[in-house]
């Protein structure tokens, strides 16, 4: 399996039915959500609440949600936001600050443990070699789509204003969320832009696939660009699907902003480049809804000013007033 490549050398936007087939999701989602208030506090002006309900074959999924007292008038845009991986919710109170502030600016606020992560039991880097990295994102996508579902329970959230910010898998997990999942409105992509031909013709491979036995094999025998990426297509064709630049083409017209780090190791500013490039086309008249930001000096991570354009782009398309 996978695309053929346009005459520019950029890959076939992918449909979402390829990329739900790629990640193995099911096709429907369980009715019952069996959620649960664990804890609520204040924090500043802002409410959080530590909260539980139910996911895949009945596995609970950890979250925690922020709002504000505006809640209290009238329902707010919603922003589900994912760290990176093996982080956990919690990185986004401590150190990152983001669940509480961003709450405090208008927007409901989800974050979830995705499996094999945080209070989630398991082994992400045992998972990934038994059933391979697609069906794995299959998993996380599933949870991201089910912490949606609870999210339209609740009387404070706006479902006619969803967004997601994702940081680093997270940002990945951004992409492929809204190609299959329509209620995603507006998209950051932060340092999470895997484009595989930027990854495997660089040694970001070796950082992305620590621990996978397909990789050491590959570091030991010093293999290198085609010849690493034939072996993990061979190995797992799906990615060729699950591929960033194959993805953001699908995305349009929806407001999509990429960013990266200019020293980023992982995610390259060739990979943001490329996946913006893939998506030019396709956004065609509405291109004030498609942006790129290479971070200056500054290597995987989110910077105060990456934090401050994604914060903007979310008050531009989801329609909320910054709090003064």
């Amino acid at each position: 399996m996978g695309l053929a490549s346009c005459g520019s050398g950029l890959p076939e936007p992918a449909t979402s039915a390829q990329i739900r087939a790629a990640l193995s999701l099911p096709q429907f989602r369980a009715a019952s959500m069996e959620p649960r208030v664990e804890e609520s506090w204040c924090r500043r002006d802002a409410v959080l609440e530590r909260v539980v309900f139910q996911g895949r074959r009945h596995q609970a999924i950890p979250a925690l949600i922020g709002y504000s007292d505006l809640a209290r008038a009238r329902p707010l845009p919603v922003i589900l936001c994912m760290p990176g991986s093996p982080n956990r919710k919690e990185d986004l109170i401590e150190p990152l600050d983001l669940l509480s502030r961003w709450a405090q600016e208008g927007f409901f606020v989800i974050s979830i443990d995705r499996p094999y992560h945080g209070d989630r039991p398991g082994n992400r880097e045992q998972a990934i070699r038994d059933k391979g990295l697609p069906r794995v994102l299959g998993e996380y996508v599933y949870d991201l789509m089910r912490a949606l579902d609870y999210a339209a329970t609740r009387p404070e959230a706006d479902m006619a204003r969803v967004g997601m910010l994702g940081l680093s898998m997270g940002g990945m997990e951004s992409l492929l969320l809204a190609a299959v999942d329509e209620r995603v409105g507006c998209i950051v992509s932060v340092s999470g832009q895997l484009s595989w031909q930027d990854v495997f013709t660089t040694d970001s491979w070796k950082l992305i696939f620590t621990g996978l036995p397909l990789a050491d094999h590959l570091r030991a025998t010093r293999a290198s660009g085609p010849s690493v990426l034939a072996a993990f297509l061979q190995q797992m064709p799906e990615l060729a699907v699950l591929d960033a630049p194959a993805i953001s083409a699908s995305l349009a017209p929806r407001p999509l902003l990429l960013m990266t780090g200019e020293r980023d190791p992982y995610v390259t500013p060739a990979a943001t480049r490329r996946t913006h490039a893939a998506a030019v086309d396709a956004y065609g008249g509405f291109s004030d809804r498609l942006e790129m930001w290479i971070a200056p000096d500054v290597g995987h991570a989110f910077s105060t000013p990456m934090q401050n354009r994604a914060l903007a782009w979310f008050h531009r398309w989801l329609s909320a007033s910054p709090q003064n």
